[in-house]
């Protein structure tokens, strides 16, 4: 089975104008035809009982609204109608006042702009379900979307291929008058759909969400094709990554980009494998990619890389074939941004799609917090009526008391003046405190539910993962980064999205900012700020560059897809010595993936210990120098103490 959900306009203002013209306004009339009277060629009322009204009327597939037959009502009140051998069902009062009390209760919320909320269950074409099937998988999907105990109607269709069921909703409940919010509601739909398939033994359809070999509804992964045989023996036996695997890496997204836009020439392909350190030749009738740095890789079929990248294919769109214009010995740094690597590790390339599917589920989950949040959020009762209804019960007690006490009228009157005066005079010191304790809700942010963003910077805060990487996710869509520079030149490049939580650090605090930004602070300077993708460090050399490898030591809290340090020589020099000293004495290695700077760390860790073998026979000859030190100053003291002396003697 499959969901349908009719598109909307994107700015807020979509009615069920809209949707039932997105379903039943003729396309088919001819401009040439007689313009005649015909109600379907009149503008529509957007009141929203008309809409409503309109919106029943297509799904029970009449113009006029006939006469319903009851069928059944179960235990919960809900009531199964046929009409015009149509069968709805719904959990209205009756089938004629659907649209009335639909729109009176969309009146009761006059923030929302679009009250209803329509969507379709679709299924294949050679399954037939039953309608109780059918209706129960129409509840299901609306108590998952938390419309449990909203006004809903859903209406059988078998007269096309598929057998399907539209729902229309109304999103405000009924007893609260809130409104419920169906932001991604297609992903939430996708996941119903398999988890329906799996309750009712219904086909299995595609989508974002598949069933595993455990029965399990997961995130469906998309993966390149299957490598060559060579290329996956390699990556599989040899732990390597494979020439094919960096190509389609770095390429097949801006060449499939290229001609899905048809913008591709001669020029701009060759440019793409340069800027990758590949190159792109003539190799009998076809083409082949290789290493621009080392032609003893074994080379791949451009084919495989791309199924347009064939001469067949490519010369009728760009002409005949040109070479790159940049030879072996031209390419500089500044037309090679990567470099194919065999010695790399192979990793699991389904690691970056599995951080990808753990994010996106532990953010679906973030939304359910934050639902149930709202759900759960009451607003703070000041007791106003009670407490005015207090003064004036307390006041209007010393007025009974006047009249059984005071016997002269004249005195009364004007007891009861001042009465009078002393309650409005407290009404009035409520009213302003009141006044007060308002202020203070909202300045506390207790006055109204707070907004998604707003809790989840508050969830961070209390170390949630989810919610950290949430605000950075926020911040890489907005392109936060790109409206301010840099501050520092001494960053460590880290995997896109590696987020990772709050750190603690000895000597260091840490604040989180609204985009995501985890910034480190050192006796009152900022000193590291952690994006995720980035580590900047500040003042790198303070201290004995404290800050420096306090950043390096973070590294190992990262996924070790991408570590590589930019900036001053010093600091990357003072980087590189601090990842060789972690990485031979921790357990936990910090992972380089630049080809130099991995060769410095091998040889700094080479470094330290030859220094260390060195110390050692150094330290033993000071030890040695020490106690032969020792044994001359002993044999110094026993001689002064043992030599003669004149002392006392007469001198001629």
């Amino acid at each position: 089975m499959n969901i349908i959900i009719p598109p909307k306009r994107r700015d807020g203002r979509s009615s069920f104008v809209q949707l039932v013209g997105y379903v039943s306004v003729r396309d088919d009339i001819s401009l040439k035809d007689e313009i005649k009277e015909d109600p379907r060629f009149k503008r529509p009322a957007r009141a929203r009982g008309k809409v409503f009204e309109r919106l029943v009327e297509y799904m029970n597939r009449t113009e006029n609204l006939a006469e319903s037959q009851l069928i059944s009502v179960d235990a919960r009140g809900e009531s199964r109608v046929s009409v015009d051998g149509v069968i709805s069902q719904h959990n209205l009062l009756s089938f004629e006042s659907a649209a009335s009390e639909m729109s009176g209760v969309s009146k009761q919320n006059d923030r929302i702009k679009d009250p209803v909320y329509h969507f379709i269950l679709s299924w294949q074409e050679d399954e037939n379900p039953t309608d109780d099937q059918i209706f129960k998988a129409a509840r299901y999907a609306l108590r998952c979307m938390g419309m449990q105990l909203h006004q809903y109607m859903a209406s059988i269709h078998r007269d096309t291929d598929n057998v399907h069921v539209h729902v229309v909703a109304n999103r405000v409940n009924p007893l609260t008058f809130k409104a419920v919010s169906v932001h991604g509601d297609a992903d939430k739909m996708q996941r119903i759909c398999r988890e329906l398939e799996l309750k009712y033994d219904f086909k299995v359809d595609n989508g974002s969400w598949v069933r595993d070999a455990d029965n399990q509804v997961v995130r469906a992964k998309r993966g390149y094709k299957k490598a060559p045989r060579g290329a996956a023996t390699l990556e599989h036996f040899g732990d390597r990554e494979s020439l094919y695997t960096y190509a389609v890496t770095h390429c097949r997204k801006d060449i499939n980009a290229m001609f899905r836009d048809k913008s591709a020439t001669w020029d701009r392909i060759h440019a793409v494998f340069d800027r990758a350190g590949l190159k792109l030749e003539r190799r009998g009738e076809g083409m082949i990619v290789r290493d621009r740095f080392n032609p003893g890789h074994t080379p791949i079929k451009a084919s495989r890389l791309h199924t347009s990248m064939t001469l067949s294919r490519i010369v009728p769109k760009v002409g005949d074939f040109v070479p790159s214009p940049l030879n072996d010995a031209d390419v500089h740094d500044k037309h090679v941004h990567a470099a194919y690597n065999d010695q790399l590790h192979m990793r699991d390339q389904g690691a970056r799609q599995d951080r990808r599917i753990a994010r996106a589920e532990a953010r679906q989950q973030l939304k359910d917090d934050y639902q149930a949040y709202r759900k759960s959020w009451v607003k703070p009762d000041l007791r106003m009526a009670e407490r005015f209804r207090e003064i004036a019960d307390s006041f209007r007690v010393q007025k009974v008391r006047i009249r059984h006490g005071e016997g002269d009228p004249h005195m009364r009157k004007l007891m009861y003046n001042v009465v009078e005066f002393e309650r409005e005079k407290a009404m009035a010191g409520l009213r302003i405190q009141l006044k007060a304790e308002r202020e203070q809700l909202r300045e506390e942010g207790k006055a109204r539910p707070m907004s998604y963003r707003v809790w989840t910077g508050q969830e961070a805060l209390k170390g949630s993962q989810a919610a950290v990487s949430q605000l950075r996710g926020w911040a890489y869509r907005e392109g936060r980064k790109n409206r301010y520079p840099t501050r520092t030149e001494d960053i460590i490049h880290c995997a896109p999205a590696d987020d990772t939580p709050l750190l603690k650090a000895d000597g260091f605090t840490v604040r989180l900012h609204r985009d995501g930004a985890a910034v480190y602070s050192r006796q009152g300077r900022d000193s590291i700020i952690d994006r995720g993708d980035s580590i900047e460090v500040y003042q790198p050399y303070d201290g004995r560059a404290v800050n420096t490898l306090t950043a390096v030591n973070m590294m190992q809290w990262k996924s070790g897809e991408l570590g590589k340090f930019d900036g001053n020589g010093l600091f990357v020099a003072t980087a590189v010595g601090a990842v060789a000293e972690h990485n031979l004495y921790q357990a936990r290695q910090i992972s380089v993936t630049d080809t130099y700077q991995r060769g410095d760390v091998e040889k700094e860790i080479g470094n330290i210990q030859s220094r260390k073998a060195s110390n050692a026979y150094y330290e033993e000859l000071a030890q040695a120098r020490y106690e032969q030190r020792l044994r001359d100053e002993r044999r110094y003291r026993e001689e002064e103490e043992h030599k003669p002396t004149n002392r006392g003697t007469f001198k001629p």
